[in-house]
């Protein structure tokens, strides 16, 4: 067995890929001997990339290597930017590694790629005794002749696509067709240009298998002698399961999309979904409603009753708000993947959309909102107390009032707002809503105004090391003049934004222009800069916090070492177990959380 402390690692780098030392220093602590790569010496035996950006400059070095050690397998350990910025770089290596990956795993799986590579080079050499391996391997391969057009499939693949005759060899037409029909020229150019070319592929392709479930395969493969007499190439390829895989993943994206407390869609499966009904309303000429709805009063029943009650009541709404809207209204509806399924969205806090596509005008969207004002009104007993909820709707329609995602959200929530100053009920988008500076459109009106235009502006408040003089760090401070009273405090700029529900997009919007701020800092100083951002209790209330900071984060290319999260007592105060593990796990990945303000007037803790 080969000691894993002779593996040794050459390391190609983006210039401007800045993880190169930590990476070395992983790799050696593990054991494994780096150096950088130099393509004139005799080959390594893994080489790992830090593609920084990627881009076609990242592609192009991808082939230097693959000419001159294509028998060494490489690995690419990718930033944010580089996941998806170059797709052909797959044609190139044997390996991919996630942007999230921690670093501490790169060593390992340095490890599994070479052994998987070893494994996959001995199988190639002994192509000529797979068939007797069938009995005691189970693995899924073929090997292709690209003069015959004919394949000689392992037992495990004949018996995935339903294959019995006995001959070694098959025509390509009963694998080709249990290919999905977008992957089958994928497939079968790929094959072809590798026997022409010599280059290694690895593509994903989605397949029939005999029951009639669709399954999804990674091959990986190359061309290598011919075996016997012929005088052409053959190409092997061994099929990868990742069928399981892929399934876990479309969970997951699923759950991502889903509001945990109520089951109905997410802000995020929301904003896809007006997108896919805004274009088919343009592409078939319809009309389509856009319904805000929020509720009254819903911050006393949290503030008297507590937020347990709020949740109960949040979850009685939404289930009444999906009775209201008719089977055959399209709510928050992907017409081209889902049909005859009526969907209510949750933005957060107490704010509700209803999307409607194909209506005919606004008696349409009357009609429904008048169905829901009606049903929210119905009476509810909320620990051990007998409430009369009741709801304002604010409704903007296609095309009338705007043709863009972005003018249906505004005047729905401009009109949204005239009918809270209204006390309640519901209230069609008009001109006058935006025309008049008007005491019902004020300082929270111009909040939303001021997030979707981007005029908000954060400050940063050093933190000096008074024994060297140094800038250790910096506090992210929020800076917002209204348009029409001037600059606004701190206090009240988040009092606003925590009264109607804007907690969430002006807590997610701080991190992410921050950590961007946070990242500029870190690549242009050589020592560490902390960043401090405030997090409210209304943020974690109303948002998953956890996912706002991974989303900022990773969008920066932060580190989580570097942040500080300051929150108040207030939340340490609360009996939410919800609160502790969203923090718990913040400090897990390397976030430091910070007790601000302890007691009264004091520096943080």
């Amino acid at each position: 067995m080969r000691d894993p402390r002779k593996i040794d690692v050459a390391i190609w780098t983006a210039t401007d890929d800045d993880r190169t030392v930590e990476v070395a220093g992983r790799l050696d602590s593990a054991g494994l001997i780096v150096h950088d790569l130099d393509l004139s010496t005799a080959r390594p035996m893994v080489i790992l990339m830090l593609p920084c950006a990627g881009g076609p400059g990242f592609a192009s070095a991808c082939a230097e290597i693959v000419r001159a050690y294509p028998h060494t397998p490489a690995v690419v350990l990718h930033t944010p930017k580089s996941e998806d910025s170059h797709p052909a770089i797959e044609q190139h290596v044997f390996g991919l590694l996630p942007a999230s990956l921690d670093l501490a795993r790169v060593p390992d799986h340095v490890r599994a790629v070479l052994a998987r590579w070893l494994r996959f080079e001995e199988l190639k050499q002994q192509a000529t005794t797979l068939q007797k391996l069938e009995s005691t391997v189970d693995l899924v391969y073929f090997d292709f002749r690209p003069d015959t057009g004919t394949f000689c499939p392992s037992l495990q693949l004949r018996q995935i696509i339903g294959h019995a005759d006995a001959s070694p060899t098959m025509q390509p037409n009963p694998l080709i067709e249990r290919i999905h029909k977008d992957d089958r020229e994928l497939f079968a150019g790929t094959l072809f240009e590798a026997a022409k070319t010599g280059t290694p592929f690895c593509i994903q392709i989605r397949l029939t298998d005999v029951s009639g479930r669709m399954r999804f395969f990674r091959t990986r493969g190359r061309a290598f002698e011919a075996i016997d007499d012929a005088s052409t190439a053959r190409v092997f390829g061994v099929c990868e399961d990742m069928t399981d895989h892929m399934q876990r993943l479309a969970e997951a994206e699923a759950r991502s999309r889903v509001d945990d407390l109520t089951g109905l869609g997410n802000r995020r499966h929301f904003d896809d979904c007006l997108a896919s009904a805004l274009a088919r309303a343009q592409r078939e000429h319809e009309k389509l409603a856009l319904l805000y709805i929020d509720l009254d009063r819903f911050k006393l029943i949290n503030d008297t009753l507590g937020h347990d009650a709020g949740d109960q009541l949040l979850r009685v709404i939404s289930a009444r708000l999906s009775d209201a809207v008719r089977a055959d209204d399209v709510v928050c509806l992907d017409h081209e993947t889902t049909e005859g399924e009526a969907r209510v969205s949750r933005l957060g806090g107490d704010e509700f959309t209803v999307m409607l596509s194909g209506i005919h005008g606004k008696p349409d969207a009357e009609l429904v909102a008048s169905r829901m004002l009606q049903a929210i009104a119905e009476p509810v007993e909320i620990a051990g107390h007998k409430l009369t909820p009741s709801a304002s709707v604010g409704i903007a329609v296609y095309p009338e009032d705007g043709d863009s995602t972005e003018l249906l959200r505004k005047r729905s929530d401009a009109a949204l707002y005239s009918a809270k100053g209204a006390g309640g009920g519901f209230r069609f988008f008009t001109q006058s809503m935006e025309d008049g500076a008007v005491r019902r459109l004020s300082l929270e009106h111009e909040l939303r105004a001021a997030l979707d235009s981007d005029q908000i502006e954060l400050h940063y408040q050093p933190r000096i090391d008074y024994t060297t003089n140094r800038v250790v760090g910096a506090e992210a401070l929020l800076d917002w003049a209204s348009p029409t009273m001037g600059r606004v405090s701190t206090e009240e700029v988040l009092r606003i934004a925590e009264e109607t529900g804007l907690i969430t997009r002006l807590g997610r919007w701080t991190l992410e222009r921050a950590c961007r701020e946070a990242a500029h800092w870190a690549s242009a100083s050589e020592e560490p800069i902390r960043l401090a951002v405030n997090i409210t209790t209304a943020h974690f209330e109303q948002d998953d916090v956890f996912s706002a900071v991974i989303d900022a984060l990773k969008q920066a290319g932060l580190p989580p070492e570097l942040l500080d999260l300051e929150i108040t007592e207030d939340l340490l105060l609360r009996e939410n177990t919800a609160f502790g593990q969203a923090l718990e796990e913040l400090r897990r990945i390397g976030v430091r959380v910070v007790l601000d303000d302890f007691g009264k007037g004091y520096s943080a803790l």
